[in-house]
């Protein structure tokens, strides 16, 4: 069940060993809009071609598939069900979740064949897009901590580059609304999504104002260092936590990584709406709920809530820090 029709639409992403996971165009990429311990460690990546639950699911990757299982996600308003599809890249594993699988065991796939519809389960928060969780593991295993560090390719940072490295906003950046949807408000940025770090430019990935208090950093030139400040639309955002190749880690505390991963992966904490303090994400001069930024050829901003606006409308994100 090859679909040839999406080669030459798709971008390469990530590289690990034997795989390469591709998007086709109209995706949405997020590595650190999650507080699952595989994306806070940069070992997993959540993709999306819609913001339509039901929709078609496409391959990312090329390989067997191996295992198909169905896992309880909870109570909750949706979807108790979910199910994780194995595929065999070589000798890894290519482990997907959030889908209704229409591909059976011994069944080949190729980058753009429809695997199966995405679920919105119990693992869902209201405001999220329908999304594929991926990880590559080593091994034919549920567990995270069996998954492998993912790396970016150069053709992922050029389209990062080609985007954002330009000048840095220093107070509101100027959004278009997209797409208004159940729970969230779709926008693309006029402006470059650039934070700084002692000088040094990133684009900031994740959810702001909402969840737990981090956000990845690409990074577009060099590496920052530990416990290097961050501004972001002249606010002082927090710290950085943790740098590895391509990204690093942002928390508004000043602490050690393993200090504030032992504080968040508490369960009174996990079940907080928001850790981000004070930190406030205006519209318009209002505050909303929060906003994500993701990376995509659609819409890179995700604001969290609805608030009257319509596709073609044009705002002003600003972001308000105590520090």
């Amino acid at each position: 069940m090859y679909v040839g029709c999406f080669r030459g639409f798709e971008m390469f992403v990530v590289s690990v060993g034997d795989v390469d996971v591709y998007v086709v165009r109209g995706f949405f990429i997020s590595f650190f809009s999650s507080p699952y311990t595989p994306h806070i460690l940069g070992k997993a990546v959540d993709i999306s071609t819609t913001t339509k639950f039901s929709s078609e699911v496409y391959s990312p990757v090329d390989g067997v598939v191996v295992k198909v299982l169905r896992v309880y996600s909870g109570l909750g308003p949706y979807s108790e069900v979910d199910y994780v599809v194995f595929i065999r890249v070589g000798d890894y594993y290519v482990k997907l979740m959030h889908l209704v699988p229409e591909v059976r065991v011994g069944d080949r796939v190729y980058v753009g064949d429809v695997l199966g519809r995405y679920l919105r389960s119990n693992y869902f928060s209201y405001h999220h897009l329908p999304h594929t969780h991926l990880e590559v593991c080593k091994a034919l295993t549920l567990r995270p901590s069996k998954s492998v560090p993912l790396k970016v390719t150069d053709e992922f940072l050029n389209f990062i580059r080609g985007k954002y490295f330009g000048k840095v906003v220093s107070s509101g950046l100027r959004l278009e609304v997209v797409e208004v949807g159940d729970g969230f408000t779709l926008c693309r940025s006029s402006d470059p999504i650039t934070a700084l770090v002692n000088g040094l430019p990133v684009v900031p990935q994740g959810s702001l104002g909402v969840g737990i208090n981090y956000l990845g950093l690409i990074h577009l030139t060099s590496k920052p260092s530990i416990h290097d400040s961050v501004e972001f639309l002249g606010s002082r955002l927090g710290y950085v936590i943790r740098v590895r190749d391509w990204y690093s880690l942002l928390s508004t505390e000043r602490v050690g990584f393993r200090d504030w991963f032992m504080s968040i992966s508490s369960i009174s904490n996990l079940m907080v709406k928001s850790l981000w303090g004070g930190v406030k994400v205006l519209v318009n001069g209002f505050e909303v709920g929060g906003v994500e930024f993701l990376v995509s050829d659609v819409g890179d901003v995700k604001l969290v809530g609805n608030y009257g606006l319509r596709p073609g409308d044009v705002v002003r994100l600003e972001v308000l820090s105590p520090t």
